[in-house]
């Protein structure tokens, strides 16, 4: 028989568990998926990405997941994010964009927030550089669809 101390001992780890579990598939996100591009699928910051989000592996070099998000390994280093905001292969991504952005911008709300763009085409898409990273801009009817964060 259990005592009440010991089933609300239980009730609080298994909220905590649920928290932490939660907490984790959304806690890398924003600027913080800057930081892992170039780095080696060996670091840190690569591993806490990949455990962040449900990927599925699709070769050593490509990592698929239904939340919004996809990563391209080169030589074994993370060469590209790509994050999707409805995409019906790869799901739509509930975290935060780096730089503040946000799905559903236009290209002018877009090039006011980062800057003058490296590369500017008139679908919309544009390129920029930003800490030494580059962040590419998709945009479906003028509105942000998709962004891929690469290396320089």
């Amino acid at each position: 028989m259990y005592t009440n101390n010991t089933l609300k001992a239980f009730a609080l780890s298994a909220v905590c568990l649920f928290c932490n579990q939660a907490f984790a598939q959304v806690h890398y996100e924003g600027d913080m998926l800057m930081n892992a591009v170039g780095k080696t699928d060996q670091s840190t910051e690569v591993g806490d990405l990949k455990s962040s989000y449900s990927f599925q592996m699709a070769n050593e070099n490509h990592y698929l997941s239904k939340d919004g998000i996809e990563l391209v390994l080169q030589n074994s280093t993370l060469n590209e994010i790509r994050i999707y905001m409805n995409s019906t292969v790869y799901g739509s991504f509930k975290g935060k964009l780096p730089k503040g952005l946000r799905f559903g911008l236009t290209s002018a709300e877009v090039k006011r927030q980062l800057g003058k763009p490296t590369a500017s085409y008139a679908s919309g898409y544009c390129e920029f550089e930003v800490q030494g990273s580059v962040i590419s801009c998709w945009f479906d009817k003028d509105r942000l669809s998709q962004i891929d964060l690469g290396s320089k």
